[in-house]
């Protein structure tokens, strides 16, 4: 899958420039002269001086300035690092080489225009941690640091955004996007625009989460209900006579049988009558929750709430929520009262968030494997940059078992091995059930174990950044603590000699994943700045990944069907692992380029309705619709009311339609994204078929604005010469709350794309009738 052409490891360019900056002895100048150099690239950049003709100079000033509030020298591959994402580059830089500081000279170098620079972070905490961390450097050059986190006010977020550089997380900078659509006044909108984004963990940010989308959703009730005879229905079906899965366990089919049994138990003629369509969509939801999601996998129960746990990083996520059926069948599932979750005022996805950005650039410790989809879909090179001290991690072969207690045992006896000589473990397993799992088996004999599943981030950063002290047992979900580096032996030296003569902090993982990229985030905790350290893996042929691929039908068949307690020893087992990876790594690139060439036309058409509408708000245009369709009742409701009032209401009343239709249109866009799935079964090309509804839709919506408009005017209620649209409902929601939308499957995270809502279980209905089609061909 990796494409060599996405990939730069010439660094000749970027070495040029790190000559420069070293030609530039900084050190006999006072704090002052220093500042006084700062102040004047910042005019030169105001007045129209290209960046890349400053860089040396200024990375000069911020290398000097880090020496006298920091006491740290930066390497040369961060100058290096930083040259590169001045360019626009998405660097590779190992774990513990100094991103968060490289980030810095490009912040710098970007913020002398005083458009603001955002530093996009991977959570709240590593925002805030780096916001503070960095500040004293910023605050000698004179530039303004401010940080966002999740709960902020208003007022803290439009002077964090006011700043010369933000730090916030990518996910909380769309949020603050979204609710620009719903304000009814300028001041309640906190960004000032978007000039250059440097992306921290570029690869989680950009990539893995790229196809989920934010949402804001008003206190609209919403219309998804799942009736408790139709759960109880559908929780009574059994595997492989009810229904089926698809060969991977992504998808779920009612059978014949399972069809009959529903439509006897709800007393229906037919199932998939027109009439019949919502119960089958939530028949659907419901043997998704109760048959495909599991819990601690895929969620866990805290304070009678269902918390979802990211897929690649094993955490539990805040604020995140399959599709509201879905949802509600699983809060079903597990005896909770369905809450409501409001209707969609407006979505939009990672990856087409920041693209508003001009200007993107980012770093992260697995950036090659990952470079087509960085050329693909944000036209952006992945630069190596070398460690500073050459890698001293050895990285072992897999050890593969048979079946899954032989793996644990394994695992139990290498950890209490290694323990018993003081040596520091990390742990990576691929769920919160394998973590408990693991530590009860430890219990007994180690006492102090750290489990990392589903704490705060501050906590876990905490623990994390200590697991490379002596004795140290922590077993961890994935990627628990990302950002955070563990150091050997912590703050003492003396221990952390002791650490390496043991050989250094020693990862474990008990899965492989999907993507060679997520094993190597896990490798990389390890072997920190040429420290030692050692990887390995343990799998065995029950694991998930070893069944859903069927990897075992690709070993020979001598291995297939034993059943012993040690290690196989196959190197085509190995390597049809590695195959596996790369192939399904290649199927999820394919699959995203499909969906993405979906998104284009709805993002175009959320951008134009997103411009008109902050013009209306600035004051910068209007839609004058009564003036011009009916001048009579305009000149008419002018002598009941001063024009300052008439345009105060118009401009609000303009506001409320345009939220109102746009949150419309998001359902034709879900019902064309239902008709697409259709004529893809029939005839014809369905992404025709979808881009001519869109753009019929879209040739509409207009219309619907302004009738929305017109039919306010010819309900107005005046009090003693105002406009009372309060009295009328004209208004915005009371409270709105914002999410994002998690599935798990690339399918219906597009669909989930344009709206969440209850549609994309419709999938499993339309594969079902494929399938019943294809079964008639045969006979």
């Amino acid at each position: 899958m990796i494409n060599r052409k996405n990939i730069d490891n010439n660094l000749r360019p970027f070495k040029h420039v790190l000559a420069k900056i070293k030609k530039i002895d900084l050190s006999g100048l006072t704090d002052d002269q220093i500042r006084a150099m700062s102040g004047s690239l910042r005019e030169l950049a105001v007045n129209g001086q290209k960046k890349e003709d400053l860089m040396p100079r200024l990375f000069a000033v911020v290398f000097e300035a880090v020496k006298r509030t920091l006491d740290i020298t930066p390497f040369d591959v961060q100058l290096i690092a930083a040259a590169a994402m001045t360019y626009g580059r998405i660097i590779e830089m190992p774990t513990g080489e100094g991103k968060t500081l490289a980030a810095v000279f490009t912040a710098c170098l970007n913020a002398l225009s005083g458009k603001g620079v955002h530093v996009l972070t991977f959570n709240d905490y590593l925002a805030k941690r780096d916001a503070l961390w960095m500040k004293p450097v910023y605050d000698f050059l004179g530039f303004s640091v401010l940080y966002i986190n999740e709960g902020m006010s208003i007022k803290a977020r439009k002077d964090a955004y006011d700043a010369d550089i933000t730090y916030v997380t990518a996910k909380e900078a769309g949020f603050d996007y979204l609710k620009s659509f719903l304000a009814y006044d300028v001041d309640s909108i906190v960004q000032r625009g978007f000039h250059l984004a440097i992306i921290d963990e570029a690869d989680s940010i950009l990539i893995d989460e790229a196809r989920i989308p934010l949402v804001i959703a008003g206190d609209i009730p919403s219309l998804v209900e799942i009736e408790k005879k139709i759960f109880k229905t559908v929780s009574g079906l059994e595997k492989d006579t009810h229904f089926e899965t698809d060969e991977y366990a992504d998808n779920i089919y009612l059978t014949e049988s399972g069809v009959a049994y529903i439509e006897k138990s709800l007393q229906l003629d037919n199932l998939y009558d027109a009439r019949n369509i919502d119960i089958l969509a939530k028949a659907n939801v419901i043997l998704q929750a109760q048959f495909l999601l599991k819990k601690d996998v895929d969620y866990i129960v805290r304070n009678n709430e269902i918390m979802l746990v990211d897929e690649f990083t094993g955490r539990i996520v805040k604020n995140r929520q399959w599709p509201d059926g879905l949802h509600a069948a699983v809060e079903l599932k597990e005896g909770l009262i369905p809450r409501n979750k409001g209707v969609v005022m407006n979505s939009i996805t990672l990856q087409n968030f920041l693209k508003l950005y001009p200007d993107i650039c980012g770093m992260t410790g697995t950036a090659t494997s990952a470079s087509p989809e960085f050329d693909e879909f944000y036209n952006k090179t992945v630069t190596v940059i070398p460690p500073h001290k050459p890698c001293a991690r050895v990285d072992h072969p897999d050890e593969i078992f048979t079946h899954r207690d032989a793996k644990f045992r394994a695992i139990s006896e290498e950890i209490k091995k290694e323990h018993a000589a003081g040596r520091p473990i990390l742990v990576g397993t691929g769920s919160i059930e394998e973590s408990e799992y693991l530590a009860d088996m430890l219990k007994e004999d180690i006492s102090d174990i750290f489990v990392l599943n589903a704490r705060n981030d501050e906590e876990e950063a905490m623990i994390i950044s200590n697991a490379g002290k002596l004795s140290a047992v922590t077993i961890s979900t994935n990627m628990a603590g990302r950002g955070v580096d563990i150091q050997l032996g912590g703050k003492s030296k003396e221990e952390y000699r002791k650490v390496c003569s043991l050989g250094g902090l020693y990862v474990m993982g008990t899965n492989r994943y999907e993507s060679v990229r997520i094993d190597n985030q896990l490798r990389g905790r390890a072997g920190r700045q040429g420290d030692p350290g050692e990887s390995r893996f343990f799998i065995s042929l029950e694991d998930s990944l070893i069944v859903k691929y069927r990897i075992n039908e690709a070993i020979p068949p001598q291995f297939r069907n034993i059943r012993q307690d040690g290690p196989l020893h196959n190197q085509a087992i190995n390597r049809a692992v590695v195959h596996t990876q790369k192939i399904v790594e290649g199927q999820i690139f394919d699959a995203k380029l499909t969906l993405s060439k979906y998104s284009y036309l709805p993002d175009d058409q959320r951008k134009i309705v997103h411009k008109k509408r902050d013009n209306i708000l600035r004051g910068l245009a209007s839609l004058s619709v009564l003036d011009k369709t009916d001048p009579e009742k305009y000149r008419d409701l002018l002598t009941r009311v001063p024009e300052s009032e008439y345009l105060r209401a118009q401009r609000e009343i303009e506001l409320y339609a345009v939220n109102k239709s746009w949150a419309d249109y998001l359902l034709y866009i879900e019902s064309a994204m239902d008709g697409v799935q259709v004529i893809s079964m029939v005839k014809g090309d369905p992404f025709l078929n979808f881009n001519r509804r869109l753009i019929e839709g879209f040739d509409n919506l207009e219309k619907q604005i302004n009738d929305e408009i017109l039919e306010i005017y010819r309900t107005l209620i005046i009090k003693e010469g105002k406009i009372d649209l309060k009295e009328m409902g004209i208004m915005g929601p009371s409270s709105t709350r914002t999410y994002l939308v998690h599935d798990g499957t690339e399918l219906q995270n597009f669909l989930n794309d344009f709206n969440a809502s209850i549609s994309a279980p419709l999938y499993a209905f339309y594969l079902y009738m494929d399938k019943i089609k294809k079964n008639k061909k045969l006979e």
